[in-house]
């Protein structure tokens, strides 16, 4: 994409970020996220980490008609927020650009910094670094430049060199605090400063027998009432036994008598199973509630860097049918199915095709289902397809859920318009609102159609529009 060389290990990583490498295509991560015009239409398990090939090859084409602003050279794709002059991400750091690893990822050229109070105020005061040391090398920080100098947001005790903040922010990840006053506001404070914080755990957690003292045995018991006589220090080892102590299944730091001291299950002749103390039962309900990453497809690429590039303004529309230059072979691209819409005479005629991301107006929300031999309903869930029903054609009665939906073949040939009907109190629908199982991958399974139809005039309709489009 940059067209620039780049070591993989050493200082060159924290520049450049990760290299990735995936069918003809080798980019530096930096290049991805930092690049203004590429726009991240996937999730982690899409593409490049959410960056759909399609996209980057379509970037890459249109990159060799911009001009670096410092060396003259084309492939340039990384645009001032403020000039919208274009600069390679080398080019960038050499003339002290500053790269923000956070919402629409801005960047901003040496003329166009934007600098608040606290850094005006350095750079009027012509700040020497003669006196000032970096807080984590110790070495001198020499003259005062934003783009050099990290400092803290919350507490303003003190500065590190850029270089030796992102060693720190790659190698804690979720446990980046401020270094001088812990505050956790620094995180995401730095990040404006042009330090990129992956979303994973720290390095430290994944050292070999980093937790060797865990594998000792527990012997307390840590329930709010224990009702051994002999107190909760009495373990019997032998399970099946009154007194046998069994630990949390997710923390192993929480006792308990098991199933003597256990609530509810004290007079209880078989043991509890997959024990678990209420402060991780809080935490796993809490993980249940929030989005699961979804893990990569290919398995080339550490998920754990993936992060959110917000878009300033919707990808400019195309066909759908477009040129093969950048079509996209991968089963990480998105591949749109287009329902019908309802209306008053009957006739199913999509509103507006935008782009082939799957974005489609009137649609609402995707609902995806199993596969069932080599015919699919809907799409397959190994695949990352947007399959999307019109809420309208959701129907309900006493005890059913009705879906209207299209059954398609490998190919994407449609067979036939199908109804799929399925019981409310079905055990697979057990505690799942109407959202969850339109979203669901694995609710709704062929074996579900009670119904089918072989008019396909919606897809006739379709193609029409794309030929008029043409």
């Amino acid at each position: 994409m940059c067209r620039q060389t780049s070591s993989i290990e050493g200082d060159d990583v924290l520049i450049f970020g990760e290299w990735m490498t995936s069918k003809d295509l080798t980019i530096h991560y930096y290049c991805l996220l930092l690049s203004t015009n590429l726009p991240q239409n996937g999730n982690d398990a899409s593409g490049i980490l959410g960056f759909l090939f399609r996209d980057i090859r379509r970037e890459i084409a249109d990159a060799t008609k911009r001009i670096c602003k410092y060396c003259s050279k084309s492939s340039a794709t990384i645009g001032c927020k403020i000039c919208k002059k274009y600069f390679h991400i080398t080019c960038g750091h050499l003339n002290e650009c500053l790269f923000q690893f956070v919402g629409e990822f801005n960047s901003y050229c040496h003329a166009c910094l934007p600098l608040n109070d606290y850094q005006q105020q350095l750079m009027n005061s012509k700040c020497s670094g003669d006196h000032a040391v970096c807080f984590i090398c110790t070495k001198r920080m020499y003259n005062y430049h934003p783009k050099n100098w990290i400092y803290a947001e919350c507490c303003k005790n003190g500065f590190v060199h850029n270089l030796c903040m992102q060693k720190y922010a790659l190698s804690a990840g979720y446990y980046l605090k401020c270094i001088w006053c812990k505050s956790g506001e620094f995180r995401d404070a730095v990040k404006l400063q042009g330090i990129f914080v992956p979303d994973r755990d720290a390095k430290w957690e994944l050292e070999p027998n980093a937790y060797r003292d865990l594998h000792c045995g527990y012997n307390r018991c840590d329930m709010t009432k224990c009702n051994c006589p002999r107190g909760r220090e009495y373990v019997e080892y032998i399970e099946g036994r009154k007194w046998f102590l069994t630990v949390c299944k997710l923390c192993g730091s929480f006792g308990a008598h098991n199933p003597t001291c256990i609530p509810g299950f004290e007079n209880s002749k078989e043991k509890v199973e997959d024990f678990k103390c209420d402060r991780c039962l809080t935490i796993e309900h809490s993980l249940c509630l929030s989005p699961k990453a979804e893990k990569s497809i290919n398995g080339l690429f550490d998920a754990s860097l993936y992060i959110s590039k917000a878009q300033i303004n919707p990808p400019s529309p195309f066909l759908l049918h477009g040129n093969s230059e950048f079509s996209d072979d991968s089963t990480s691209s998105m591949v749109t199915v287009i329902f019908s819409q309802n209306n008053n005479n009957g006739k199913s005629v999509p509103d507006e095709v935008t782009d082939t991301n799957g974005l489609v107006e009137n649609i609402d929300e995707p609902v995806q289902a199993l596969t069932s031999g080599m015919d699919r309903l809907c799409c397959d869930p190994n695949d990352d397809e947007n399959v999307h029903l019109d809420i309208d054609e959701v129907q309900s009665d006493d005890e059913f859920l009705i879906l209207d939906m299209y059954e398609f073949t490998d190919s994407l040939d449609c067979l036939a318009k199908v109804k799929v009907k399925v019981k409310l109190n079905d055990a697979r629908f057990a505690g799942k609102t109407l959202d969850e199982i339109k979203c669901s991958k694995n609710l709704i399974n062929a074996e579900d159609i009670v119904e089918r139809s072989g008019d396909l005039s919606i897809i006739n309709e379709f193609d029409k529009i794309i030929d008029a489009l043409k």
